[in-house]
C-alpha cells in the first residue's frame, strides 16, 4: 500500500476539501526556505510553521452559528467537496431563514405571554424565542444523519422540526397582528364588553312602564317600614329582625353589568329591594322629560365620538381596569371636565386614580397578555375563515411566507439528507480508509 502512495494526489485532495481549510490557512501562513546546496532532495525545503492559527470560536461566533447554521454542520467529516458544501449551505440558509422568520413573527406572542414578569418580560421572552430557534435548528441539523441505524431518529427529529415550525407558523400571523393592529384589538375587546353589558347604545327609558312596578314596590316598602316601626330595637332579638328587614327593603344586585337606572330596573328587578325599586323610579320620575332626554343625548354624543376603549372607561370603569391600564381619554376629543351627565343614569366620570398611579397613566395597555393573545388569535383566524384578507394586510403576508418557508425547509432537509454524498460524509469505512493512508505515510517517512 505504501509503494502505491502518491503525494501529489494527497496534496490535491487537501486543496479541494473544505473541511481542511484550516490546514491550507496554516500552510499559507508558514515561512519556507529552499536550500539548493542540500544533496538530499527531501531536505532542500524547510518549513517554519506559524502556530498561531486560532481554531476556537468566541461566544459571538458560536451564537451566530446557533442562529444561522453553517452548511458544513449538516454533514459528517468523512467526505466533502465544494459542490456538496454549496448544496448544504443553500439548505442550511433556507432552514435558518425559516426559523429566524418564525422567531421574529412569534416574538410578540411570547412577549405578551410573559407580560406578567414586569421588567423581566423582555429578556425572558427573548431567551425563550432564541431557545425555540435553537431547538428547531438542532432538530433540523441532526435530522440530516440518515446513516444505517439512525434513520428512525432522523425521521423523528424531522417530525419535531416540522411540528415546531407548524406551531410557530400558526402563531406567526397572530404575532404580526399584535404588532400592526394593537389599538384595534383593544377597541375590539372593549366593544365586545360593551355589547355584553348592553352599553353600546343607550335608550331613554319610558317612565310609564314603571307605574305599576312603582305602586307595588311602594306598597311593599311601606308595609316593611310599618313592620319595622313596631320593633323595639333595644332588644337584641328585635334589633336583629329590624336589620333583616332593612336589608330586605334596600337590597341591591351583587354584580350588575352597570348601575344605570334603566338597566337595574329592566334586568335586576328581582334582586332589588322594594324601597330600592321605589327610590329608583321616584328619582326617574322626578326628572323632567326634557332634562332626562338632554342627559341621554349627552351620553349618545359620547358614544358617537369616543373609541370603544374610552367609552368602556366612562360607562363601566370596573370592566375597564379589569382588562386595561393607562389613560383611556388621552387623545380623545373630550376632557373629563366636559362631562355633564345626569347622575340618575348611573354613570360616574370622576377621577378614580391617585396622583402617580401607574395603572392610570400612559398609553392604554393590556392587563393580561393572555387576553391580548386570545383576542388576536380569534380575530386573525375568524377573518381568515371569512376570507376577509384585505383587512389582515401584512399579517396575512407574514403568515403565508411562514407557511412557504416551513414546508420548503422540511422538504429540502429530507431530500438533502437522502443524498448519497451526505450519507458518505458520515460513512465509517471512509474514516478507516483515510486512517490507513496516513498510517502508510508515517510508515514510509519513518
Amino acid at each position: 500500500m505504501a509503494e502505491k502512495f502518491d503525494k501529489k494526489e494527497l496534496l490535491n485532495w487537501i486543496e479541494t476539501q473544505p473541511e481542511l481549510n484550516f490546514i491550507r490557512e496554516q500552510a499559507n501562513a508558514s515561512m519556507v526556505s529552499y536550500d539548493s546546496s542540500e544533496k538530499d532532495i527531501n531536505r532542500r525545503i524547510r518549513v517554519y510553521p506559524k502556530r498561531n492559527l486560532i481554531t476556537k470560536k468566541n461566544f459571538l461566533e458560536k451564537l451566530w452559528e446557533l442562529i444561522w447554521v453553517p452548511g458544513r454542520e449538516l454533514r459528517g467529516t468523512s467526505y466533502s467537496d465544494k459542490n456538496l458544501d454549496k448544496k448544504l449551505t443553500q439548505t442550511s440558509a433556507l432552514m435558518s431563514f425559516s426559523t429566524i422568520w418564525d422567531m421574529v413573527c412569534t416574538f410578540p406572542v411570547l412577549f405578551y405571554l410573559f407580560k406578567g414578569l414586569a421588567s423581566l418580560t423582555l429578556p425572558v421572552a427573548s431567551a425563550a424565542s432564541l431557545l425555540l430557534l435553537a431547538i428547531s435548528n438542532a432538530a433540523g441539523k441532526f435530522a440530516m444523519d440518515r446513516t444505517k441505524g439512525n434513520k428512525s431518529l432522523a425521521t423523528f427529529l424531522l417530525i419535531v422540526f416540522f411540528l415546531l415550525s407548524l406551531v410557530k407558523t400558526a402563531f406567526s400571523g397572530v404575532g404580526l397582528e399584535l404588532i400592526s393592529s394593537s389599538q384595534r384589538l383593544k377597541n375590539l375587546k372593549a366593544r365586545n364588553i360593551l355589547e355584553q353589558k348592553g352599553l353600546i347604545r343607550s335608550e331613554i327609558p319610558d317612565k310609564k312602564i314603571y307605574e305599576e312596578l312603582y305602586n307595588n314596590s311602594n306598597a311593599e316598602c311601606n308595609r316593611l317600614i310599618a313592620q319595622q316601626s313596631k320593633l323595639d330595637i333595644t332588644k337584641s332579638s328585635q334589633r336583629r329582625q329590624f336589620n333583616k328587614l332593612e336589608k330586605q327593603m334596600n337590597a341591591k344586585p351583587r354584580n350588575p353589568i352597570n348601575n344605570d337606572t334603566s338597566t337595574l330596573l329592566n334586568n335586576y328587578v328581582n334582586e332589588l329591594g322594594p324601597c330600592t325599586t321605589r327610590n329608583l323610579i321616584s328619582n326617574l320620575a322626578g326628572v323632567s322629560d326634557n332634562n332626562l332626554a338632554s342627559s341621554f343625548n349627552n351620553i349618545r354624543k359620547l358614544e358617537d365620538v369616543l373609541t370603544p376603549v374610552a367609552l368602556l372607561y366612562v360607562r363601566s370603569r370596573g370592566s375597564y381596569y379589569s382588562n386595561f391600564e393607562g389613560d383611556a381619554l388621552k387623545g380623545e376629543p373630550v376632557q373629563m371636565s366636559w362631562f355633564n351627565i345626569n347622575p340618575l343614569t348611573g354613570i360616574s366620570v370622576d377621577p378614580d386614580c391617585k396622583v402617580g398611579d401607574e395603572k392610570c397613566v400612559g398609553p392604554v395597555r393590556w392587563v393580561s397578555g393572555g387576553d391580548a393573545i386570545r383576542e388576536s388569535t380569534i380575530d386573525f383566524y375568524s377573518k381568515v375563515q371569512k376570507g376577509d384578507f384585505k383587512s389582515l394586510g401584512s399579517s396575512l403576508i407574514g403568515f403565508i411566507i411562514s407557511i412557504i418557508l416551513s414546508i420548503t425547509a422540511v422538504v429540502l432537509l429530507y431530500g438533502t439528507s437522502t443524498d448519497m454524498k451526505v450519507r458518505a460524509s458520515r460513512a465509517t469505512f471512509l474514516d478507516k480508509k483515510r486512517n490507513e493512508i496516513f498510517t502508510n505515510m508515517r510508515s514510509k517517512d519513518s
